[in-house]
C-alpha cells in the first residue's frame, strides 16, 4: 500500500485536472485504505479517459455496466486507465487478465484486489 506521503505527492504530479473528488478519495485511501475510496478513484479515472462521457457518475450505473459496449471504452481508453491506476496505487494490473475486465464491478472488484495483496504484503 502507498503511504501517505506518496499519494500527496503522486496527486500532485498526476491527478491535476481530476475532479476534486477523486483526489480527496485518493488521499483517503492512502491514510485509511478504504476500498469504497479506491472505487472512486478507479471510477474517476475511467471517467476521465473516457471519450464520450455517460450524463451520469460511473457509481449511479449499475455494476454490470459494460466497458466497451456500453461506455465507450477503447484499447487506449483502458490502457491509460491501467498505467495511471498502476501509478496511483504501485500495482501491476497483470496484461493476461485484462480481457476479463468487462463490466464496472470487474473494474472495481480486480483494483480491490490487488490492494489487498499490496496492503497483504506490507504486514
Amino acid at each position: 500500500m502507498i503511504t501517505y506521503a506518496d499519494a500527496q505527492r503522486r496527486a500532485k504530479e498526476s491527478l491535476n485536472g481530476f475532479p476534486q473528488e477523486v483526489v480527496s478519495s485518493y488521499l483517503a485511501f492512502a491514510e485509511k485504505g478504504d476500498p469504497d475510496d479506491s472505487d472512486i478513484v478507479v471510477l474517476g479515472v475511467l471517467r476521465f479517459y473516457l471519450v464520450k462521457k455517460p450524463g451520469e457518475p460511473l457509481a449511479s450505473l449499475p455494476g454490470d455496466t459494460k466497458l466497451v459496449a456500453d461506455l465507450g471504452c477503447d484499447s487506449l481508453t483502458m490502457m491509460d486507465t491501467v498505467f495511471m491506476v498502476e501509478s496511483l496505487f504501485d500495482v501491476k494490473l497483470d496484461d493476461g487478465e485484462l480481457p476479463a475486465i468487462q463490466t464496472l464491478d470487474d473494474l472495481r472488484n480486480y483494483v480491490r484486489s490487488l490492494n489487498g495483496r499490496e496492503a497483504a504484503r506490507a504486514s
